[in-house]
């Protein structure tokens, strides 16, 4: 596969310094980091006269370092519609739930005033450092539920709905005592009732014109600059009521924007297998999409359920995969017989454990957080798992 990514915290660099994180990733053949350089709190990760800052270092300057001395891409990744930071700020920008009001991180997306604001930070990255690419994450809905200022109300009157009658529908899908349909506004959407589908539309544009306004910013700054997406999952599906009315993301409008995407498929979150993330990864080509697949890389993952979810990737449409996340996986080298261990997780490994078919040997171990271990196995392990105590970690696992 032409793409092995990983989704990076800032934390990482903060803590274990960029060349030591970077190295391990460069030594297991990553060729992407999306760095987080604005996360749910709102708070920047780098040199901003926009953006409240967090903490003194400039963390993107020095992981663009590493990871450029490696010949590694890095990506700029903003959580862009939730920013708990400009709603404290700004508290009649938060998307408003049908009952509870405007909530305290999720922005509202048709805010004007909060897209000028992300505008502006894209420019400004944009500008000021050598990023490889711009990563929008958070660019959705969250729920059905959500999404009813009157901001919202008025793009779903425009598509045509009766938002009286989507009020109606609500009720009975979520607040009646009695009658209770939880399904109701997706099977209407799937019949092709006006209303539910006005809703949908609205939605999607909302979507679409968010996320073309900072795809438009950034290449007003950098000419060509790779823009992607993570994705829900859902999007992928057959039937996409679920992702266009909860979230507004649909996978053909993404073809539009971004140069490719990264669904979220975690197998261990959804309680789905390997088919599943096929399945995934061959409709999101279907509707136009380079696709590079978001694997589970974080509890309740393993050395093992991840090997079988890159494995599953094999031969398909699929142009590489992305782990979320570097810092919640160890990572194991292999050279034959010999292993190294490297500990990228916040928990201490207290042993490894080996198998290759019906050969299996457990390794005492004490690497705390940023320690590495070499091994001398007593075969080639085909699969290698770490262990927190009587838990297991995460662990990714590359060739040398």
């Amino acid at each position: 596969m032409a793409v092995l990514g990983v989704w990076m915290w800032s934390r990482s660099i903060r803590l274990r310094g960029a060349d030591e994180v970077i190295s391990h990733c460069a030594d297991a053949g990553v060729t992407d980091i999306y760095f987080l350089v604005k996360g749910l709190l709102g708070t920047a990760a780098y040199k901003s006269r926009l953006v409240p800052a967090d903490g003194e270092r400039d963390l993107l300057a020095e992981a663009l370092d590493a990871a450029h001395k490696r010949n590694i891409r890095l990506h700029a990744w903003f959580t862009t519609a939730c920013d708990e930071q400009y709603v404290s700020v700004h508290p009649e920008s938060g998307r408003y739930h049908c009952r509870k009001g405007p909530d305290n991180q999720m922005v509202s997306l048709p805010d004007q005033g909060y897209q000028r604001y992300m505008e502006n930070a894209v420019r400004e990255i944009c500008r000021n450092y050598p990023i490889d690419g711009l990563h929008l994450d958070y660019i959705r809905y969250n729920h059905v539920t959500s999404g009813w200022s009157e901001t919202d109300l008025q793009g779903y009157a425009a598509e045509g709905a009766d938002t009286d009658k989507l009020w109606e529908m609500l009720e009975q899908m979520y607040y009646r005592d009695e009658g209770r349909d939880e399904n109701l506004l997706f099977d209407a959407y799937r019949a092709g009732d006006e209303n539910a589908v006005a809703f949908a539309r609205s939605r999607r544009k909302q979507v679409v014109q968010f996320a073309s306004r900072l795809r438009d910013a950034a290449n007003a700054e950098k000419s060509g600059l790779m823009i992607t997406a993570a994705l829900m999952p859902e999007g992928a599906y057959d039937d996409h009521a679920f992702a266009d009315l909860h979230y507004g993301q649909n996978y053909a409008d993404a073809a539009g924007l971004y140069g490719y995407v990264l669904p979220m498929a975690y197998t261990g979150s959804y309680e789905k297998d390997g088919a599943w993330l096929q399945k995934i990864a061959e409709n999101s080509t279907k509707a136009g999409l380079k696709t590079v697949m978001g694997l589970q890389a974080f509890p309740e993952a393993t050395g093992v359920t991840l090997q079988k979810d890159i494995a599953a990737l094999q031969n398909t449409t699929a142009a590489g995969v992305c782990l979320f996340r570097e810092g919640s996986c160890a990572m194991a080298y292999k050279n034959g017989r010999e292993l190294t261990v490297y500990n990228a997780t916040e928990g201490n490994i207290t042993g490894i454990r080996v198998s290759d078919g019906e050969e299996r040997a457990e390794l005492p171990a004490d690497l705390n957080p940023g320690a590495e271990a070499h091994f001398r196995l007593p075969f080639e392990a085909a699969a290698v798992r770490a262990l927190y105590g009587e838990k297991e970690a995460c662990v990714f696992t590359a060739e040398r």
